[in-house]
């Protein structure tokens, strides 16, 4: 696992290949992947996670469609439903389950 952190609307495109998983095989099971101007090995559990601090990042299309955007934004009204769920949970856990099936309902 490898995480990047503080990533801005540009990503290095040294890192194209590792985005796009190109895996060359290499001899019978050995497979390894070009980063820069080396072949460097790779495992096939390998992840890539990229933090960004920008509160809706811009990338390029070509990024986004090699890549998964998880936005894990806090909202006001999510805290405010969070809050509301664990008070309720712990004064009135009857309330907390007739809230629950509402929102099954809906």
């Amino acid at each position: 696992c490898l995480i990047i952190e503080n990533v801005e609307n540009e990503i290095d495109p040294i890192l194209d290949p590792v985005l796009e998983k190109a895996v060359v095989k290499i001899g019978a099971s050995k497979l390894v992947i070009r980063v820069g101007d080396q072949n460097v090995e790779f495992d096939p559990s390998f992840s890539l996670y990229m933090t960004s601090r920008l509160p809706s990042p811009h990338f390029s299309p070509e990024v986004s469609a090699k890549c998964t955007v998880v936005d894990f934004t806090v909202t006001l009204r999510g805290l405010e439903q969070q809050l509301l769920g664990r008070v309720l949970n712990m004064e009135q856990r009857h309330l907390e389950e007739t809230l629950s099936a509402l929102k099954e309902d809906a």
